[in-house]
């Protein structure tokens, strides 16, 4: 089942680190509505000592007047929806060993 969440902070936006007692495990960044199917790729992958952080520049689609939709899929299955309609310059994925987090700011 996918859930919904909206976030209250303004400018920004995560995934929640569980769900169900199962940890965060990927996301996919679409750019505009989940149906288009614009999942957008990390712009950089970096890795600094054991954590690996995936960058995506985002600035361009509120600038285009679209939004971004993100999934989080977790480790048992599911994922959660989250709606970024606050423009937000870029988000980030953080992985180090199996603790993940991701926001965007």
């Amino acid at each position: 089942m996918i859930g919904i969440v909206a976030m209250a902070a303004a400018m920004s936006a995560t995934c929640p680190a569980h769900r169900g007692g199962a940890p965060l495990h990927n996301v996919d960044i679409y750019d505009g509505p989940t149906a288009d199917n614009a999942v957008l790729a990390p712009d950089a992958t970096r890795r600094l000592n054991r954590t690996t952080v995936q960058v995506w520049r985002v600035e361009g689609v509120y600038r285009a007047g679209r939004s971004l939709n993100v999934r989080c899929g977790y480790a048992a299955g599911g994922s959660v929806m989250v709606p970024v309609t606050q423009p937000v310059r870029e988000c980030r994925l953080s992985r180090r060993g199996s603790v993940r987090t991701f926001r965007c700011a």
